[in-house]
């Protein structure tokens, strides 16, 4: 008997058995992807916070921070989530959101920039204090671990812990000169490169190391007055830079306020999205290129 000469409820119950392999097939492959998505996020996570606690415990300890990394991360984490509940809140827009998401979990690796821009410049500004302070203790007659140390007691936080750090590892068994190499990679001057050159020239072949060094820091000191010159030339540009970069922003949010309406098209369509996507990657080669410009290397 072919189909459709049963009856109604026969005939759905035979329909309903037909999709019963469909339907398990289906509910297999959902299951399946479901379980292949949450082990690759489960993967992605790991991975995330492994390389979120090497960069941060690495940066921190640069900086001489104490903080624990893993609250840390739990603290971004919830912090990421907030934000996308409230973006998603106020537009209703899923991308807007994962945008937003994106551009704050970059706030963390630009904190770490910041504080080793931070620490790189107080090390340039202290550096020849410190090279002049070991020469003026060697001209006094102490020898060179020990001016070493004096000038790490005295001077402050940067410089001095950095020096500190090379004499304790000289107490652990390390050699003067390994500790001297240690601190030149940590601080990554070229005012330390050519103290720790002069410093292994005078141990190998002699020399009046305290003149050197008195002559070192003079040049550092120059060089560090010339420094600051430019920046102080260069300011206007850099200002103008930013200015760039935060005017068409404050004009956008503006005409937000004023007329949402005829705004709303830039956020809701993905035309909208494109053409803010473009503004974005126009004033960020703008001003990477205005950095470039007003950047002069000594």
């Amino acid at each position: 008997m072919r189909p459709e000469e049963l009856p109604s409820g026969l005939a759905a119950a035979s329909s309903a058995l037909t999709l019963v392999p469909s339907l398990i097939a289906a509910f297999l492959a959902v299951a399946l992807s479901s379980v292949l998505i949450v082990q690759a996020m489960d993967r992605q996570s790991a991975a995330w916070r492994k390389r979120f606690g090497d960069d941060m415990r690495l940066g921190l300890r640069e900086s001489f921070i104490e903080l624990d990394v893993d609250r840390l991360f739990r603290t971004h984490r919830w912090v990421l989530a907030f934000v996308f509940a409230v973006v998603l809140w106020l537009t209703g827009q899923p991308w807007i959101g994962v945008c937003v998401l994106l551009l704050a979990g970059l706030l963390p690796g630009l904190a770490l920039r910041v504080l080793r821009h931070q620490r790189r410049t107080r090390l340039a500004a202290q550096w020849p204090d410190a090279v002049m302070l070991i020469a003026a203790a060697l001209r006094a007659g102490v020898s060179l671990p020990q001016a070493v140390a004096q000038a790490a007691s005295e001077l402050p936080a940067a410089t001095g812990r950095e020096l500190d750090l090379a004499l304790r590892e000289q107490r652990l068994g390390v050699s003067f000169d390994a500790a001297m190499t240690h601190l030149e990679q940590r601080i990554g001057l070229e005012g330390a490169s050519l103290f720790t050159a002069a410093v292994r020239i005078a141990q190998e072949s002699g020399g009046n190391l305290a003149e050197t060094l008195e002559r070192l820091g003079d040049s550092l000191r120059r060089k560090s007055a010339l420094e600051g010159k430019i920046d102080a030339l260069t300011a206007q540009g850099r200002l103008q830079g930013w200015v760039m970069v935060c005017m068409p922003l404050a004009v956008a949010g503006a005409l937000f306020v004023i007329e949402p309406d005829s705004m709303r098209p830039l956020v809701t369509t993905w035309q909208g999205g494109l053409v803010c996507a473009a503004v974005l990657m126009c004033e960020a080669l703008g001003l990477h290129v205005i950095q470039r410009i007003v950047s002069i290397d000594v």
